[in-house]
């Protein structure tokens, strides 16, 4: 028979090869292309700003160092068809709504370009105060993988804000 310290070692070993165990399997790998959004705004001649140039049309532009939204922001990217053709409508947060209502009415002129993984995919000038919470913007990417960009841009930001909210707790 087991004395009653061999049993409380031989439980503490379980334990601990049971913790191993669960740390070893890690966060759960996502089932889906991660999709990181991030909004600049276009840099003036007095700023540092980076370049980015937009993938079809070539479009160079000056951005802020900033980033002023990110996908911690959007609640939901869905596709919308317009006369011009089809663009992603990103809704944000209401936190985030009042920013860019902020950010619109005193970046007026310049454009937000959206940025996709690093990368720049689309630019639109600011023409008013963006009081609805939510943007429009076409994007240089091809109309035929739009739908699927905005499931996956909802499911990452969707995420992300979980993921905070229970780094938080």
């Amino acid at each position: 028979m087991f004395t009653r310290r061999q049993l409380l070692s031989l439980f503490c070993l379980l334990f601990a090869g049971l913790a191993l165990v669960g740390c070893a399997s890690g966060p759960k790998e996502k089932d889906y292309p991660i999709s990181v959004v991030r909004f600049m705004i276009e840099a003036t001649a007095q700023e540092n700003g980076g370049m980015v140039r937009l993938p079809q049309s070539g479009v160079a532009i000056s951005i802020a160092p900033k980033t002023f939204f990110t996908e911690y922001d959007i609640v939901r990217c869905d596709v919308v068809d317009n006369e011009l053709g089809k663009s992603l409508v990103f809704q944000f947060t209401e936190d985030a709504t009042r920013d860019l209502y902020r950010f619109t009415a005193t970046n007026q002129g310049k454009r937000i370009v959206v940025v996709l993984n690093g990368v720049a995919i689309g630019a639109q000038r600011i023409l008013s105060p963006n009081m609805q919470g939510y943007l429009v913007l076409y994007v240089e990417i091809p109309e035929t993988e739009l739908t699927e960009l905005a499931k996956n841009i909802t499911l990452t930001s969707t995420d992300a804000r979980k993921d905070a909210a229970k780094a938080k707790k």
